[in-house]
């Protein structure tokens, strides 16, 4: 697969590349000339899924699901097994441009038959990035377009440019009041707070941070004092709708780490752990931003 077109964003401190036609696939995120987001200098586009870069979109389903110890399988509300791809169906999906300003851009696709073994109720997905300042400001609007009540999980993969040499110098604080990971078998379990290390810490490989965090989150690099601050939205309930974030990296040698904000666990479908649920018709927006500090 040749390069898919890229559009950029810009505004007077940053910049930011994407390729709508791939996933709405967010590529670069810079801020006064300094990488924020890792992008690897030659990405494979013939396997989208596996560039390990920007901020990949996980949709209707998150990471692996389980059904009855077997991975990659999950059971719909009428006991259809159907199956359940890693990440969901959006990760290398074609998005229509929608909009696209000097510093905003927004792409929507709507689900279609292809997808019906895989996931059967129909939807319209949009994505809208935009610029403001050093702050990168991301909304999803999830529409129901079917007959039935519709489940559904919801996340960010953002990998974050950390060299592996320089991994010690940053550290994730946040108003985490629960830890969890994820058993072979698809079970969530209960585990201890990771202790020190920073992201050097083995610990934080695939572990989960719940609260969901009622402040900000915050990645920081303790020498140089840079910083990249999540900010939560409320939900129209005026809930906090990021149930989880996920830190995880490939190796102690990858030159990126990814911390991800979810609004579930894994296998939520079956654990109902932050699973949201739209009515026939319903849609609604769920928001975040990341303002880059000192960069």
């Amino acid at each position: 697969m040749v390069a898919p077109p890229v559009l950029t964003l810009r505004n007077e401190s940053a910049e930011a590349e994407l390729a709508p036609s791939v996933g709405a696939r967010l590529m670069r995120w810079s801020v006064r000339g300094r990488t924020v987001l890792h992008w690897p200098e030659s990405a494979d586009w013939s396997a989208p899924t596996k560039i390990r870069g920007g901020n990949p979109l996980l949709f209707p389903l998150i990471a692996r699901t389980f059904l009855d110890g077997k991975i990659g399988f999950w059971r719909d509300p009428a006991g259809k097994v159907r199956p359940a791809p890693m990440h969901g169906l959006v990760r290398a999906a074609p998005f229509d441009l929608v909009s696209h300003e000097a510093d905003r851009i927004t792409m929507r696709m709507a689900w279609d038959e292809s997808m019906a073994e895989a996931w059967p109720f129909p939807f319209v997905l949009t994505v809208e990035y935009a610029l403001a300042a050093d702050a990168l400001l991301v909304a999803f609007t999830v529409e129901n377009t079917g007959a039935e009540t519709m489940p559904y999980s919801l996340g960010n993969h953002f990998y974050f440019e950390v060299p592996a040499a320089d991994r010690g110098n940053w550290f994730l604080d946040g108003s985490f009041q629960f830890f969890a990971r994820q058993e072979a078998d698809g079970r969530i379990i209960a585990v201890p707070a990771p202790e020190g290390g920073g992201l050097t810490n083995p610990e934080l490989v695939d572990l989960f941070h719940l609260g969901p965090p009622t402040e900000v989150a915050t990645l920081r690099h303790q020498t140089d004092g840079r910083e990249v601050v999540f900010n939560w939205s409320p939900d129209a309930a005026g809930q906090n709708p990021w149930y989880a974030v996920t830190t995880w990296t490939e190796s102690s040698q990858s030159d990126f780490y990814c911390v991800e904000p979810w609004t579930a666990l894994p296998d939520a479908v079956h654990n109902g752990l932050g699973l949201r649920k739209l009515s026939p018709g319903a849609r609604e927006t769920l928001r975040l931003s990341l303002t880059a500090r000192g960069w």
